[in-house]
């Protein structure tokens, strides 16, 4: 404080333009000094332990970055995974301890080498599985079993229930896949013989109501929880569902699909000069371009801010070619925001049903790492997924797959 009122000083003594060079140099070696903490407080997080973290805040964030982490490495040493959340109920007045107690607990029944236990909020702890979608719940079942086995040793734990999700059939993020793990653990109760419930398929009842012509469409019941209220697609939360949906479909009537993943350049950039606001009616803006490009029995969906995802029944060489009509559409377009005009552009990674995959997990690991590629040159174009250029080496299956 003494600092700041003698360099403030200073400055007022200081001819104008030498007093304004003197604040700019001040305001950059503060904004490094910044810089330097958070990324040091993040690499500190990353690398400690989940018992190292000392408030309930900092074990929240340690778990979502762990999630992140995961998402970020699918198609690259996993084809999926799952979270498992655990919350107990206890007497006890400390309930950190209790709560590391059966972290190690859980620790004991999952992989050392592919999984993550973390803490998570003061009465929980979780674990992030590396495992394909469709084996999630027996996984989960023999964790439970053998945590319960555990659990009775555990000082202080009087009972406990568990809730789970897994990638993509929960979500493409992680938000959606903690809230979905976190909501299927509310339906089970503390003295449940085998306490821990799988969340449900979202959207279920519009995808058994939907008829095969009208899977790209919404009923008007639906509507206001499928769309997303500002771009006018199908939500994070459900689009991971109508996907599964229309490609069974597809595999059904032996058909052909492309599945898009399209990213907007500059939303940090835009958000930055122009603010939050501008930002949200460039994302709405380029969502008109791509539903007014596409046609209505193709799937359109957010699933993260900046992110779509569509779905089209075509053969791989006409997605090419969708792909690079809405990139160039989007570069020309001027999106409106307030009295400002501003540009902006697209990248699209691009696969295919049959050649890169059958499932919606494989579609969109080969699409997302494709836009990823992009991203890396620096640059807006759409790109074909190829395993033998943009996929990096896995690890051996038999060294991060669980025998159950």
């Amino acid at each position: 404080m003494l600092c700041s009122i003698l360099q403030l000083s200073l400055i007022a003594q200081l001819p104008l333009a030498q007093a304004g060079q003197l604040l700019l140099v001040i305001v950059i070696s503060f904004a490094i000094i910044t810089l330097i903490s958070s990324t040091y407080r993040f690499y500190r997080m990353i690398t400690m332990g989940g018992c190292a973290l000392t408030t309930v805040e900092d074990c929240n964030n340690f778990f979502f970055i762990q999630v992140a982490r995961y998402l970020s490495k699918i198609n690259r040493v996993s084809s999926g995974f799952g979270v498992l959340i655990v919350q107990f109920s206890t007497d006890e007045s400390d309930k950190r301890k209790v709560q590391e107690a059966l972290l190690i607990a859980l620790t004991n029944t999952v992989r050392q080498v592919s999984d993550k236990t973390c803490l998570f909020r003061d009465d929980c702890v979780a674990a992030i599985i590396d495992t394909e979608e469709e084996r999630m719940p027996s996984v989960a079942q023999h964790m439970i079993n053998d945590l319960k086995k555990a659990a009775a040793t555990v000082p202080g734990v009087k009972a406990f229930r568990a809730g789970v999700s897994s990638f993509p059939m929960h979500g493409l993020h992680t938000p959606a896949l903690v809230d979905c793990a976190t909501q299927a653990l509310e339906t089970v109760d503390f003295d449940n013989p085998l306490p821990f419930a799988i969340a449900p398929s979202p959207a279920v009842t519009e995808e058994k109501t939907a008829e095969p012509e009208e899977i790209g469409e919404i009923n008007k019941a639906s509507k206001n929880t499928a769309l997303d209220p500002l771009t006018g697609v199908l939500r994070p939360e459900v689009i991971g569902s109508y996907i599964r949906k229309y490609l069974l479909e597809i595999r059904q009537k032996k058909g052909r699909a492309v599945l898009l993943c399209v990213g907007i350049s500059r939303i940090d950039q835009i958000i930055k000069l122009h603010g939050e606001e501008a930002a949200d009616d460039v994302i709405a803006g380029v969502s008109k371009v791509l539903q007014n490009l596409t046609r209505d029995c193709d799937l359109i969906g957010r699933y993260h801010r900046d992110d779509f995802l569509i779905l089209a029944r075509c053969t791989l060489q006409q997605g090419e070619m969708i792909a690079t009509r809405l990139r160039e559409a989007v570069q020309k377009a001027v999106f409106i925001s307030g009295s400002k005009q501003i540009k902006t552009s697209i990248s699209i990674g691009i696969t295919a049903h049959p050649e890169h995959g059958r499932t919606l997990g494989q579609l969109f690991s080969g699409a997302y790492r494709a836009l990823e590629v992009i991203r890396g040159w620096n640059t807006a174009t759409c790109l074909v997924y190829d395993p033998a250029q943009h996929a990096e080496k896995a690890k051996p299956k038999h060294e991060s797959r669980r025998k159950h």
